[in-house]
């Protein structure tokens, strides 16, 4: 929102002052901007990264399953 704002009123976008005015902006309607390290950067990723892993592997089980109660089915029919 303050960025649109800012490309509006300022000729050039990015500038040194336009984004000083954002930042200011940001923080008086209450934003405020987090500390973080290489380390939490890297650790963030890597729960991200098992996350996505975790999900696929619970869809993959999914669809093996649904592979299989397809196939128990028709054995059953062919009985």
């Amino acid at each position: 929102m303050f960025v649109a704002q800012a490309k509006a009123k300022y000729s050039t976008w990015p500038n040194p002052g336009a984004s000083a005015w954002v930042s200011k902006k940001y923080q008086q309607a209450g934003g405020q901007y987090v500390e973080t390290t290489e380390a939490d950067r890297r650790r963030k990723m890597a729960q991200k990264k098992q996350q996505n892993a975790q999900e696929k592997k619970r869809s993959t089980k999914k669809e093996v399953n649904k592979k299989q109660d397809k196939k128990s089915e028709k054995d059953k029919g062919k009985k």
